[in-house]
């Protein structure tokens, strides 16, 4: 067997070092990847029930606040309705020029914004399309409330238009819907003022909007 004089010398360290970086890149990378909330999809929401709950006396009678949640996500078409009923479409363009609501806004400017944080992302709620648009993946219910609200099966954030003077108006004949709702169905509800830069930050909001309240919705706690 021919034994070489000279066995071949291992690389220089100047060509090993891309290399390693190269891999280093990678891993961090796949990392980062790995890290990051999986992308969410539109939500299509079923037709809501309209026919459903008690009658308005009862609701009337057992609308209250309560700040406990069992961290429970609501069904689909509960969901549907509870949106549909906060601010959904009771007079579509055919019946309407424009569109009728559920709660009234001022000079019909129909202009608050339903923010929709569930518990694996944030949407807004196209109310004529009836479903929700996804705009940020992940968990943040931990981020834009107080602990009670961690738990909840979903926050609406009430968001206006800066230069909006009636939005605190609105804002208030929205809520006054979902507690009735949430009264009528069993659930717990909660309005809170939302304050804090990092809060509405979460939200990634234009700068010309900003978030006036939020309302939290969930099961009573066992």
């Amino acid at each position: 067997m021919h034994i070489p004089d000279r066995l071949p010398s291992p690389a220089p360290a100047s060509f090993r070092r891309p290399t390693v970086l190269l891999v280093l890149m990678g891993l961090l990378w796949t990392a980062q990847a790995l890290s990051q909330p999986a992308p969410i999809q539109p939500i299509q929401l079923p037709k809501p029930q309209i026919t459903a709950g008690l009658p308005l006396m009862q609701a009337l009678a057992q609308r209250k606040t309560t700040r406990a949640f069992l961290d429970r996500p609501l069904p689909l078409q509960t969901l549907s309705n509870l949106l549909w009923a906060a601010f959904g479409v009771n007079r579509p363009r055919d019946v309407k020029p424009e569109l009728g609501r559920t709660a009234p806004s001022a000079m019909n400017s129909q202009d608050i914004e339903l923010d929709v944080v569930l518990a694996e992302g944030v949407y807004v709620y196209e109310a004529e399309a009836n479903r929700l648009r996804p705009i940020l993946a992940g968990d943040v219910r931990g981020k834009i409330g107080t602990e009670a609200a961690t738990h909840a099966a979903v926050t609406i954030v009430y968001v206006a238009n800066a230069k909006d003077d009636w939005a605190q108006v609105d804002t208030g004949f929205i809520g006054q819907n979902v507690y009735l709702f949430a009264a009528s169905e069993g659930l717990n509800a909660w309005f809170y003022a939302f304050h804090g830069p990092e809060q509405t930050a979460v939200l990634k909001l234009p700068a010309e909007k900003h978030a006036l309240y939020a309302q939290s919705v969930g099961y009573p706690p066992k």
